[in-house]
This record gives C-alpha cells, structure tokens and sequence, in this order.
C-alpha cells in the first residue's frame, strides 16, 4: 500500500507539473497573441497613414495638372497679347516713319515744318 500511494504521489506531482507547464505555456502564447494583435493594430495605422498620403499626393498632383492647364492658357493668351502688341508697335512705328519722312519732306521742300 505504501507503494502504491508513492506513485498515487508521483502521479499527482507530475500531473501537478504538467499543468504548471500547460498554463505557462498557455499565458506565453497569449502574451505572444496579444504582441502579434498589437503589430497587427500598428501595421494598419500605418497603412491607413500611407494611403491617406498617397490620397493627398493623388490630389496634389491633380490639382498641378489643373494649374499648369490654366498656366499653359494664361501663356497663350499672353502670346496672343504679344503678338497684338507687336502688330500695333509696327503700325505706330510706321505711322511715326510716315511722319518723319513728310516733315523731312516738308523741311526740304516747303522749308515748313
């Protein structure tokens, strides 16, 4: 009888033992559970931040197209002025040609200004 409660003890110990070690293992794996669940959280904010960014970046490019199509608009009508301009300078230049040469005219011929 002595023999058998040694091993009735053995076995309780060990069993003891055994269920120690299960729950150790058990609060590791939760600890590690708990660490991936917070990677997890982490990674999706900052995937959220990365494709807010991306969405703004998005957005600013769109808008720089929008500028630089009113730019290349505003640039062609300011060629269009230009070319105005330089229509009307020939004009004056020739109109004040045509003067000088009638008062150059006028001093040679007439004495008269």
């Amino acid at each position: 009888m002595k023999v058998e409660c040694v091993k009735g003890e053995i076995a309780r110990s060990a069993t003891e033992e055994a269920r120690k070690k299960a729950l150790e293992d058990l609060e590791a794996e939760r600890a590690r559970s708990r660490s991936l669940s917070d990677d997890v959280d982490r990674l999706k904010r900052a995937l959220l931040e990365k494709e807010g960014a991306i969405a703004q970046a998005g957005k600013a490019i769109e808008d720089l197209r929008v500028a630089n199509t009113d730019l290349a608009r505003s640039n062609r009508e300011v060629k269009r002025a230009n070319t105005d301009l330089v229509g009307q300078n020939t004009a004056l230049e020739e109109r004040i040609r045509g003067r000088l040469l009638y008062t150059s005219f006028c001093k040679v011929f007439f004495g008269v200004v």
